[in-house]
Protein backbone atom coordinates (compact mmCIF):
# COMPACT_ATOMS: atom_id res chain seq x y z
CA UNK A 1 0.00 0.00 0.00
CA UNK A 2 1.21 3.23 -1.21
CA UNK A 3 2.18 6.03 1.66
CA UNK A 4 -0.62 8.50 0.54
CA UNK A 5 -2.92 5.42 1.33
CA UNK A 6 -1.43 4.98 4.49
CA UNK A 7 -2.43 8.00 5.35
CA UNK A 8 -6.22 8.49 4.20
CA UNK A 9 -6.50 5.34 6.36
CA UNK A 10 -5.36 7.21 9.24
CA UNK A 11 -7.39 10.03 8.49
CA UNK A 12 -10.86 7.93 8.76
CA UNK A 13 -9.65 7.01 11.37
CA UNK A 14 -9.25 10.15 13.06
CA UNK A 15 -12.64 11.92 13.72
CA UNK A 16 -14.02 12.01 10.41
CA UNK A 17 -17.66 9.56 10.08
CA UNK A 18 -19.00 9.30 6.79
CA UNK A 19 -20.85 12.05 4.77
CA UNK A 20 -23.99 12.37 6.43
CA UNK A 21 -26.76 12.17 4.12
CA UNK A 22 -29.47 14.75 4.24
CA UNK A 23 -33.12 14.20 4.08
CA UNK A 24 -32.91 10.52 4.06
CA UNK A 25 -32.90 7.81 6.82
CA UNK A 26 -30.51 5.14 5.19
CA UNK A 27 -30.27 2.40 8.26
CA UNK A 28 -32.42 0.22 7.13
CA UNK A 29 -30.94 0.46 3.79
CA UNK A 30 -27.37 -0.26 5.22
CA UNK A 31 -28.83 -2.95 7.42
CA UNK A 32 -30.25 -4.33 3.72
CA UNK A 33 -27.16 -4.42 2.13
CA UNK A 34 -24.94 -5.74 4.65
CA UNK A 35 -27.13 -8.62 4.91
CA UNK A 36 -26.92 -9.44 1.35
CA UNK A 37 -22.87 -9.11 1.40
CA UNK A 38 -22.96 -11.34 4.23
CA UNK A 39 -25.00 -14.06 2.76
CA UNK A 40 -23.89 -13.60 -0.28
CA UNK A 41 -26.38 -16.31 -1.85
CA UNK A 42 -26.43 -17.71 -5.27
CA UNK A 43 -29.06 -14.78 -6.38
CA UNK A 44 -26.37 -12.02 -5.09
CA UNK A 45 -26.05 -10.28 -8.51
CA UNK A 46 -29.98 -9.91 -8.58
CA UNK A 47 -30.00 -8.81 -4.92
CA UNK A 48 -27.74 -6.41 -6.09
CA UNK A 49 -30.19 -4.93 -8.82
CA UNK A 50 -33.08 -5.16 -7.25
CA UNK A 51 -31.25 -2.35 -4.07
CA UNK A 52 -30.55 -0.50 -7.24
CA UNK A 53 -34.58 -0.31 -8.86
CA UNK A 54 -35.66 -0.23 -4.93
CA UNK A 55 -33.58 3.13 -4.46
CA UNK A 56 -32.82 4.81 -7.94
CA UNK A 57 -34.45 8.03 -7.38
CA UNK A 58 -32.53 8.42 -3.94
CA UNK A 59 -29.47 9.56 -4.48
CA UNK A 60 -28.43 9.56 -0.97
CA UNK A 61 -29.70 5.76 -0.73
CA UNK A 62 -27.96 4.93 -4.03
CA UNK A 63 -24.33 6.02 -2.06
CA UNK A 64 -25.56 4.74 1.32
CA UNK A 65 -25.31 1.59 -0.49
CA UNK A 66 -22.23 2.53 -2.28
CA UNK A 67 -20.68 3.44 1.35
CA UNK A 68 -21.58 -0.52 2.67
CA UNK A 69 -19.70 -2.51 -0.49
CA UNK A 70 -17.21 -0.23 0.02
CA UNK A 71 -16.87 -0.69 4.29
CA UNK A 72 -16.98 -4.57 2.69
CA UNK A 73 -14.45 -4.18 0.41
CA UNK A 74 -16.32 -4.54 -2.73
CA UNK A 75 -14.61 -1.30 -4.91
CA UNK A 76 -16.46 -2.49 -7.82
CA UNK A 77 -20.10 -2.67 -6.48
CA UNK A 78 -19.16 0.68 -4.35
CA UNK A 79 -17.68 2.69 -7.66
CA UNK A 80 -21.53 1.22 -9.52
CA UNK A 81 -23.66 2.78 -7.01
CA UNK A 82 -21.73 6.11 -6.70
CA UNK A 83 -21.45 6.22 -10.11
CA UNK A 84 -25.83 5.40 -10.28
CA UNK A 85 -25.99 8.51 -7.30
CA UNK A 86 -23.95 10.96 -9.56
CA UNK A 87 -26.27 9.99 -12.72
CA UNK A 88 -29.28 10.81 -10.33
CA UNK A 89 -27.91 13.85 -9.15
CA UNK A 90 -24.02 15.03 -10.96
CA UNK A 91 -23.54 17.86 -7.95
CA UNK A 92 -23.91 14.78 -4.94
CA UNK A 93 -20.72 15.55 -3.31
CA UNK A 94 -20.87 12.64 -0.91
CA UNK A 95 -20.96 10.25 -4.55
CA UNK A 96 -17.80 12.13 -5.60
CA UNK A 97 -16.15 11.62 -1.73
CA UNK A 98 -17.26 7.57 -2.56
CA UNK A 99 -15.86 7.39 -5.54
CA UNK A 100 -12.36 9.55 -4.18
CA UNK A 101 -12.15 6.90 -1.19
CA UNK A 102 -12.43 4.11 -3.97
CA UNK A 103 -9.27 5.38 -5.93
CA UNK A 104 -7.30 5.53 -2.90
CA UNK A 105 -8.12 2.21 -1.97
CA UNK A 106 -7.25 0.96 -5.70
CA UNK A 107 -3.75 2.93 -5.70
CA UNK A 108 -5.24 5.97 -8.02
CA UNK A 109 -3.96 9.41 -6.51
CA UNK A 110 -4.76 11.11 -9.46
CA UNK A 111 -8.22 10.01 -9.19
CA UNK A 112 -9.17 10.31 -5.54
CA UNK A 113 -7.66 13.99 -5.97
CA UNK A 114 -9.75 14.85 -8.92
CA UNK A 115 -13.49 13.26 -7.25
CA UNK A 116 -12.62 14.77 -3.58
CA UNK A 117 -12.15 18.40 -5.99
CA UNK A 118 -15.10 18.05 -7.21
CA UNK A 119 -16.63 17.28 -3.71
CA UNK A 120 -15.06 20.32 -2.59
CA UNK A 121 -16.31 22.14 -5.39
CA UNK A 122 -20.35 21.34 -5.78
CA UNK A 123 -20.25 21.16 -1.70
CA UNK A 124 -17.95 24.42 -0.35
CA UNK A 125 -18.74 23.75 3.36
CA UNK A 126 -18.35 20.12 3.66
CA UNK A 127 -15.10 19.56 6.07
CA UNK A 128 -14.90 16.06 4.37
CA UNK A 129 -14.17 16.48 1.40
CA UNK A 130 -11.35 19.18 2.03
CA UNK A 131 -9.56 17.06 4.42
CA UNK A 132 -9.36 13.61 2.23
CA UNK A 133 -8.14 15.93 -0.61
CA UNK A 134 -5.41 17.36 1.80
CA UNK A 135 -3.98 14.12 3.10
CA UNK A 136 -3.89 13.23 -0.71
CA UNK A 137 -1.30 16.58 -1.13
CA UNK A 138 0.58 15.75 2.08
CA UNK A 139 2.36 13.17 0.40
CA UNK A 140 3.76 15.50 -1.82
CA UNK A 141 3.28 18.97 -0.05
CA UNK A 142 2.00 19.33 3.36
CA UNK A 143 2.12 22.98 2.96
CA UNK A 144 -0.43 22.39 -0.16
CA UNK A 145 -2.16 20.49 2.22
CA UNK A 146 -2.87 22.82 4.99
CA UNK A 147 -3.26 25.22 2.35
CA UNK A 148 -6.18 23.57 1.46
CA UNK A 149 -7.59 23.52 5.08
CA UNK A 150 -7.04 27.43 5.08
CA UNK A 151 -9.67 27.65 2.43
CA UNK A 152 -11.85 25.18 4.70
CA UNK A 153 -12.01 27.67 7.43
CA UNK A 154 -12.52 30.50 5.10
CA UNK A 155 -15.66 28.17 4.37
CA UNK A 156 -16.35 27.34 7.82
CA UNK A 157 -15.03 29.73 10.27
CA UNK A 158 -15.56 27.37 13.56
CA UNK A 159 -14.26 24.18 12.18
CA UNK A 160 -11.22 23.27 14.06
CA UNK A 161 -9.14 23.77 11.54
CA UNK A 162 -5.99 24.01 13.61
CA UNK A 163 -5.99 20.60 14.60
CA UNK A 164 -6.06 19.26 11.44
CA UNK A 165 -3.24 20.78 10.07
CA UNK A 166 -0.89 19.49 12.75
CA UNK A 167 -2.19 16.21 12.01
CA UNK A 168 -1.04 16.81 8.46
CA UNK A 169 2.54 18.14 9.98
CA UNK A 170 2.42 15.08 12.52
CA UNK A 171 1.50 11.91 10.32
CA UNK A 172 3.49 12.48 7.28
CA UNK A 173 6.74 10.76 5.78
CA UNK A 174 8.95 13.23 7.42
CA UNK A 175 6.84 14.77 10.04
CA UNK A 176 7.66 18.19 11.01
CA UNK A 177 6.90 18.43 14.37
CA UNK A 178 7.67 22.26 14.87
CA UNK A 179 5.07 23.42 13.10
CA UNK A 180 2.79 20.37 14.22
CA UNK A 181 3.32 21.64 17.56
CA UNK A 182 2.37 25.56 16.50
CA UNK A 183 -0.80 24.59 15.05
CA UNK A 184 -1.89 22.18 17.76
CA UNK A 185 -0.70 25.50 20.38
CA UNK A 186 -3.52 27.42 18.59
CA UNK A 187 -6.24 24.94 20.00
CA UNK A 188 -7.75 27.23 23.18
CA UNK A 189 -9.27 24.39 24.48
CA UNK A 190 -7.18 21.18 24.00
CA UNK A 191 -9.77 18.69 25.67
CA UNK A 192 -11.72 19.44 23.00
CA UNK A 193 -9.74 17.86 20.46
CA UNK A 194 -10.28 14.58 19.67
CA UNK A 195 -8.75 11.56 21.54
CA UNK A 196 -5.77 11.30 18.50
CA UNK A 197 -4.87 15.10 18.84
CA UNK A 198 -4.56 15.28 22.44
CA UNK A 199 -2.20 11.70 22.15
CA UNK A 200 -0.48 13.09 19.35
CA UNK A 201 0.21 17.05 20.72
CA UNK A 202 1.87 15.43 24.00
CA UNK A 203 3.90 13.34 22.68
CA UNK A 204 5.55 15.74 20.00
CA UNK A 205 6.22 18.11 23.18
CA UNK A 206 7.47 14.97 24.48
CA UNK A 207 9.84 14.01 20.86
CA UNK A 208 10.89 18.18 21.24
CA UNK A 209 12.37 17.53 24.67
CA UNK A 210 9.38 19.74 26.18
CA UNK A 211 8.59 17.99 29.21
CA UNK A 212 7.37 20.29 31.09
CA UNK A 213 4.39 21.54 28.34
CA UNK A 214 4.01 17.57 27.58
CA UNK A 215 2.45 16.46 30.77
CA UNK A 216 0.16 19.71 30.71
CA UNK A 217 -0.95 18.47 27.82
CA UNK A 218 -0.90 14.95 28.97
CA UNK A 219 -3.14 15.73 32.39
CA UNK A 220 -5.13 17.95 30.23
CA UNK A 221 -6.50 15.10 28.25
CA UNK A 222 -6.34 12.75 31.76
CA UNK A 223 -9.18 14.90 32.98
CA UNK A 224 -11.10 13.01 29.96
CA UNK A 225 -9.79 9.53 31.07
CA UNK A 226 -7.86 8.84 33.74
CA UNK A 227 -7.13 5.37 33.06
CA UNK A 228 -5.51 7.00 29.58
CA UNK A 229 -2.70 4.39 29.78
CA UNK A 230 -0.44 6.95 26.90
CA UNK A 231 -1.23 10.11 28.37
CA UNK A 232 -0.61 8.10 32.05
CA UNK A 233 2.90 6.93 30.33
CA UNK A 234 3.92 10.50 28.88
CA UNK A 235 3.62 11.93 32.54
CA UNK A 236 5.72 9.20 34.23
CA UNK A 237 8.08 9.82 31.74
CA UNK A 238 8.08 13.12 31.47
CA UNK A 239 8.40 13.44 35.13
CA UNK A 240 11.11 11.08 35.64
CA UNK A 241 13.10 13.25 32.76
CA UNK A 242 12.39 16.37 35.19
CA UNK A 243 13.41 14.58 38.72
CA UNK A 244 9.95 15.12 39.39
CA UNK A 245 10.36 11.77 41.40
CA UNK A 246 7.20 11.86 43.95
CA UNK A 247 5.14 12.27 40.35
CA UNK A 248 6.83 9.75 38.72
CA UNK A 249 6.10 7.21 40.77
CA UNK A 250 2.65 8.14 41.68
CA UNK A 251 1.71 8.07 37.20
CA UNK A 252 3.67 4.96 37.25
CA UNK A 253 1.61 3.61 39.72
CA UNK A 254 -0.99 4.69 37.56
CA UNK A 255 0.33 3.27 34.07
CA UNK A 256 0.93 0.01 35.89
CA UNK A 257 -2.17 -0.50 37.92
CA UNK A 258 -5.06 2.00 36.95
CA UNK A 259 -4.50 2.44 33.35
CA UNK A 260 -6.89 0.55 30.63
CA UNK A 261 -5.58 -2.03 28.23
CA UNK A 262 -1.84 -0.64 28.96
CA UNK A 263 1.16 -2.84 27.63
CA UNK A 264 3.83 -2.33 29.74
CA UNK A 265 7.33 -2.27 27.91
CA UNK A 266 10.49 -2.36 28.48
CA UNK A 267 11.04 1.09 28.47
CA UNK A 268 8.30 1.51 31.04
CA UNK A 269 10.51 -0.61 33.25
CA UNK A 270 13.40 1.44 32.93
CA UNK A 271 12.24 4.22 33.25
CA UNK A 272 10.35 2.74 36.48
CA UNK A 273 14.25 2.02 37.19
CA UNK A 274 15.24 4.99 36.75
CA UNK A 275 12.32 7.07 39.11
CA UNK A 276 12.85 4.63 41.81
CA UNK A 277 16.89 5.51 41.91
CA UNK A 278 16.03 9.19 42.15
CA UNK A 279 13.89 7.73 45.45
CA UNK A 280 17.36 6.35 46.52
CA UNK A 281 15.29 2.80 46.10
CA UNK A 282 17.92 0.92 45.09
CA UNK A 283 17.25 -2.72 45.43
CA UNK A 284 13.75 -1.55 43.37
CA UNK A 285 15.20 -0.09 41.27
CA UNK A 286 17.59 -2.99 40.23
CA UNK A 287 15.01 -5.18 39.92
CA UNK A 288 13.14 -3.09 37.91
CA UNK A 289 16.04 -2.47 35.73
CA UNK A 290 16.41 -6.47 35.64
CA UNK A 291 12.79 -6.97 34.30
CA UNK A 292 13.18 -4.24 31.43
CA UNK A 293 16.19 -6.36 30.39
CA UNK A 294 14.26 -9.39 30.46
CA UNK A 295 11.37 -7.39 28.26
CA UNK A 296 14.05 -7.01 25.76
CA UNK A 297 13.67 -9.57 23.88
CA UNK A 298 9.80 -9.40 23.12
CA UNK A 299 9.74 -5.46 23.04
CA UNK A 300 10.95 -5.16 19.25
CA UNK A 301 9.92 -1.54 19.52
CA UNK A 302 12.15 -0.48 22.88
CA UNK A 303 14.39 2.52 23.06
CA UNK A 304 16.19 1.38 25.93
CA UNK A 305 19.08 -1.49 25.11
CA UNK A 306 21.14 -3.48 27.27
CA UNK A 307 24.07 -1.21 27.07
CA UNK A 308 21.56 1.55 29.05
CA UNK A 309 20.32 -0.94 30.80
CA UNK A 310 23.54 -2.54 31.96
CA UNK A 311 25.16 0.81 32.77
CA UNK A 312 21.62 2.31 34.91
CA UNK A 313 22.64 -0.93 37.19
CA UNK A 314 25.56 -0.25 37.57
CA UNK A 315 25.06 3.63 38.71
CA UNK A 316 22.15 1.89 40.78
CA UNK A 317 24.47 -0.50 42.74
CA UNK A 318 27.45 2.47 42.94
CA UNK A 319 24.87 4.63 44.32
CA UNK A 320 24.19 1.72 46.73
CA UNK A 321 27.79 1.68 47.53
CA UNK A 322 27.90 -1.90 46.12
CA UNK A 323 30.93 -1.27 43.88
CA UNK A 324 32.19 -4.30 42.70
CA UNK A 325 28.53 -5.01 40.99
CA UNK A 326 28.81 -1.64 39.76
CA UNK A 327 32.19 -2.45 38.04
CA UNK A 328 30.82 -5.73 37.36
CA UNK A 329 27.74 -3.75 35.24
CA UNK A 330 29.77 -0.59 33.53
CA UNK A 331 32.17 -3.24 31.98
CA UNK A 332 29.28 -5.54 30.79
CA UNK A 333 27.54 -2.64 29.17
CA UNK A 334 30.92 -2.21 26.57
CA UNK A 335 31.13 -5.73 26.26
CA UNK A 336 27.47 -5.82 25.06
CA UNK A 337 28.07 -2.93 22.10
CA UNK A 338 28.70 -3.55 18.72
CA UNK A 339 31.29 -0.47 18.46
CA UNK A 340 32.44 1.10 21.85
CA UNK A 341 33.15 4.68 21.54
CA UNK A 342 35.73 6.54 23.15
CA UNK A 343 33.20 8.37 25.46
CA UNK A 344 32.13 4.53 26.25
CA UNK A 345 35.55 3.62 26.86
CA UNK A 346 36.36 7.05 29.11
CA UNK A 347 33.01 6.35 30.71
CA UNK A 348 33.93 2.95 32.14
CA UNK A 349 38.01 4.12 33.10
CA UNK A 350 36.22 7.14 35.22
CA UNK A 351 33.80 4.66 36.93
CA UNK A 352 37.21 2.99 37.92
CA UNK A 353 38.49 5.96 39.04
CA UNK A 354 35.24 7.13 41.06
CA UNK A 355 35.27 3.31 42.55
CA UNK A 356 38.76 3.41 43.46
CA UNK A 357 38.09 6.56 45.61
CA UNK A 358 35.42 5.44 47.19
CA UNK A 359 37.52 2.23 48.38
CA UNK A 360 40.02 4.30 49.52
CA UNK A 361 37.58 6.32 51.39
CA UNK A 362 36.52 3.37 53.20
CA UNK A 363 39.46 2.26 54.13
CA UNK A 364 39.77 -0.81 51.45
CA UNK A 365 43.33 0.09 50.32
CA UNK A 366 43.40 -3.11 48.17
CA UNK A 367 40.47 -2.36 46.54
CA UNK A 368 41.38 0.92 45.94
CA UNK A 369 44.55 -0.38 44.29
CA UNK A 370 43.06 -2.80 42.21
CA UNK A 371 40.57 -0.06 40.43
CA UNK A 372 43.03 2.22 40.20
CA UNK A 373 45.34 -0.60 37.87
CA UNK A 374 41.82 -1.25 35.92
CA UNK A 375 41.78 2.87 35.12
CA UNK A 376 45.50 2.80 33.86
CA UNK A 377 44.91 -0.72 32.27
CA UNK A 378 41.60 1.29 30.28
CA UNK A 379 43.08 4.44 29.51
CA UNK A 380 46.64 2.53 27.74
CA UNK A 381 43.81 0.53 25.77
CA UNK A 382 42.02 3.88 25.08
CA UNK A 383 45.65 5.32 24.21
CA UNK A 384 45.82 2.40 21.50
CA UNK A 385 42.55 2.73 19.62
CA UNK A 386 42.75 6.80 19.67
CA UNK A 387 45.99 8.08 19.51
CA UNK A 388 44.62 11.75 19.18
CA UNK A 389 43.42 10.91 22.81
CA UNK A 390 46.89 10.17 23.77
CA UNK A 391 47.75 13.45 25.79
CA UNK A 392 44.41 13.40 27.49
CA UNK A 393 44.86 9.68 28.49
CA UNK A 394 48.98 10.64 29.42
CA UNK A 395 47.41 13.45 31.50
CA UNK A 396 44.77 10.67 33.32
CA UNK A 397 47.44 7.82 33.51
CA UNK A 398 49.89 10.19 35.12
CA UNK A 399 46.97 11.09 37.84
CA UNK A 400 46.49 7.56 38.63
CA UNK A 401 50.28 6.04 38.69
CA UNK A 402 51.17 9.71 41.11
CA UNK A 403 47.90 7.93 43.10
CA UNK A 404 49.76 4.33 42.67
CA UNK A 405 53.31 5.88 44.04
CA UNK A 406 52.66 8.28 46.32
CA UNK A 407 56.01 9.50 47.21
CA UNK A 408 57.06 8.92 43.60
CA UNK A 409 59.74 6.85 44.71
CA UNK A 410 58.93 4.53 41.64
CA UNK A 411 58.25 7.23 39.19
CA UNK A 412 55.31 5.36 37.97
CA UNK A 413 53.87 8.55 36.34
CA UNK A 414 57.46 10.08 35.08
CA UNK A 415 56.87 8.31 31.58
CA UNK A 416 53.22 9.87 31.23
CA UNK A 417 53.82 13.59 32.56
CA UNK A 418 57.38 13.19 30.18
CA UNK A 419 55.63 12.67 27.16
CA UNK A 420 52.72 15.12 28.07
CA UNK A 421 55.07 17.44 28.54
CA UNK A 422 56.95 16.88 25.07
CA UNK A 423 54.11 17.50 22.97
CA UNK A 424 52.29 20.07 24.65
CA UNK A 425 55.04 22.18 25.34
CA UNK A 426 55.94 22.85 21.27
CA UNK A 427 51.77 23.62 20.59
CA UNK A 428 51.45 27.00 19.70
CA UNK A 429 47.77 27.01 20.03
CA UNK A 430 47.19 24.84 23.11
CA UNK A 431 43.79 25.36 25.02
CA UNK A 432 43.49 26.32 28.42
CA UNK A 433 42.73 22.69 29.92
CA UNK A 434 46.28 21.56 27.68
CA UNK A 435 47.83 24.84 29.92
CA UNK A 436 46.59 23.72 32.78
CA UNK A 437 47.68 19.80 32.01
CA UNK A 438 51.05 20.67 30.89
CA UNK A 439 51.70 22.78 34.48
CA UNK A 440 50.30 18.99 36.41
CA UNK A 441 53.39 17.40 34.22
CA UNK A 442 55.55 20.54 35.07
CA UNK A 443 55.20 20.24 38.70
CA UNK A 444 55.57 16.41 38.85
CA UNK A 445 58.90 17.04 37.03
CA UNK A 446 60.13 19.67 39.18
CA UNK A 447 59.02 17.60 42.52
CA UNK A 448 60.34 14.30 40.88
CA UNK A 449 63.96 14.96 39.70
CA UNK A 450 64.67 17.54 42.80
CA UNK A 451 63.35 15.29 45.63
CA UNK A 452 63.35 12.19 44.35
CA UNK A 453 66.43 11.53 42.01
CA UNK A 454 68.41 14.88 44.01
CA UNK A 455 68.91 15.94 40.56
CA UNK A 456 68.89 19.91 41.07
CA UNK A 457 70.59 20.79 37.49
CA UNK A 458 67.19 18.73 35.82
CA UNK A 459 64.63 20.23 38.69
CA UNK A 460 65.69 23.85 37.54
CA UNK A 461 65.32 22.85 33.70
CA UNK A 462 61.35 21.99 34.36
CA UNK A 463 61.52 25.12 36.42
CA UNK A 464 62.33 27.18 33.55
CA UNK A 465 59.64 26.03 31.60
CA UNK A 466 57.32 26.26 34.54
CA UNK A 467 58.03 29.89 34.85
CA UNK A 468 57.59 30.37 31.00
CA UNK A 469 53.87 29.70 31.41
CA UNK A 470 53.42 29.99 35.06
CA UNK A 471 55.51 33.25 36.26
CA UNK A 472 54.12 33.19 39.58
CA UNK A 473 54.17 29.44 40.59
CA UNK A 474 56.46 29.35 43.73
CA UNK A 475 58.17 25.68 44.27
CA UNK A 476 59.18 26.88 40.42
CA UNK A 477 60.90 30.25 41.56
CA UNK A 478 62.18 28.06 44.66
CA UNK A 479 64.09 25.86 43.01
CA UNK A 480 65.41 28.16 39.93
CA UNK A 481 66.80 31.09 43.13
CA UNK A 482 68.81 27.43 44.37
Amino acid sequence: MKAYQLLLAGALMMGFATTALAQTDTKAIVEQTTQIIKAKSSDFEKQVKDLYKNNKKDANALVAIGRTFYNNKDYDHANQFADYALAKSSKCAPAFILKGDICVSNDDAGGASQNYQQAIYFAPKNPEAYYKYAMILRGRNPEDAVATLETLRQQVPDYPVDALAARIYYHTKNPNLQKAEQYYGKVADVTKMDDEDIKDYATIEWMLGNKDKSIEIAKAGLTKDPKWSTLNRLVFWNSTDKNYTDQALEYADRLFNRSDSANITADDYAYYGTALKQAKRWDDAIKAYNTSLDSLSKDANAIVSKPILYKNLSDAYNEKGDYDKALEYVEKSIEVKDNPSFNDYNSLGSQYLEIASKKGQAGDKAGERDAFKKADQMYAKITDKYPEQANYCNYVRGSINAALDPDSKLGLAKPFYEALANDLESKADRTENQTAMLKTAYQYMIVYEFNVKKNKAAAKVWAEKMLNIDPTNEIAKQVKAL
